[in-house]
């Protein structure tokens, strides 16, 4: 995999398009494994799209006691295994992100793995080839550099980076976050 996940949250524009593709997406199961949540609902109609980070120490990994939570060569981190999955959820409530999901009627948790079917093949995953507004991108490294440079010159700031707990420090460098 050459390619990298790219997010802009302030290009999100709420079409939720990109949930749309996600249903679609090889083994989905017609489930959306990303989401788009509002940045304050009660302030603005402001949206981001939320993907898993595939975190380079990911927690939902680390404390799932049956081993179900692999991680690919390239870093993707998949979704619960079924067949090892006990259903304790630790993952769910690990994630320092809030992406995995239990399902209960399937007894299992399922996230977003990239659509690792096509990303694996440098194939963009469903809800990058969708989106209208370019706020997730499937890009090389070299060009996430450069969007990294433009906006460190238009004096952006990159990531949001709490002071307090910063979740942010688990997402890898494979993985482009940036926002206002």
């Amino acid at each position: 995999m050459n390619k990298i996940m790219y997010l802009e949250f302030e290009r999100c524009i709420g079409c939720r398009s990109c949930q749309a593709a996600c249903r679609e997406c090889g083994d989905h199961d017609a489930k959306e494994r990303n989401y788009v949540e509002y940045v304050d609902f009660m302030e603005s109609r402001q949206t981001f799209p939320m993907l898993c980070m595939q975190c380079k120490d990911p927690a939902c990994a680390r404390v799932c006691p049956a081993n179900a939570i692999q991680i690919t060569e390239e870093g993707v981190v998949l979704s619960a295994m079924e067949e090892k999955c006990i259903g304790c959820r630790n993952c769910t409530f690990g994630c320092p992100f809030g992406i995995p999901k239990f399902d209960f009627e399937e007894n299992k948790m399922y996230k977003c793995d990239m659509c690792y079917d096509r990303s694996k093949h440098d194939i963009a995953p469903m809800c990058a080839s969708v989106c209208p507004s370019d706020a997730i991108r499937f890009i090389d490294f070299d060009e996430m550099q450069s969007l990294r440079r433009k906006r460190t010159q238009m004096n952006l700031v990159e990531g949001k980076k709490p002071q307090e707990g910063n979740k942010w420090q688990y997402v890898p460098e494979f993985f482009g976050v940036y926002s206002d």
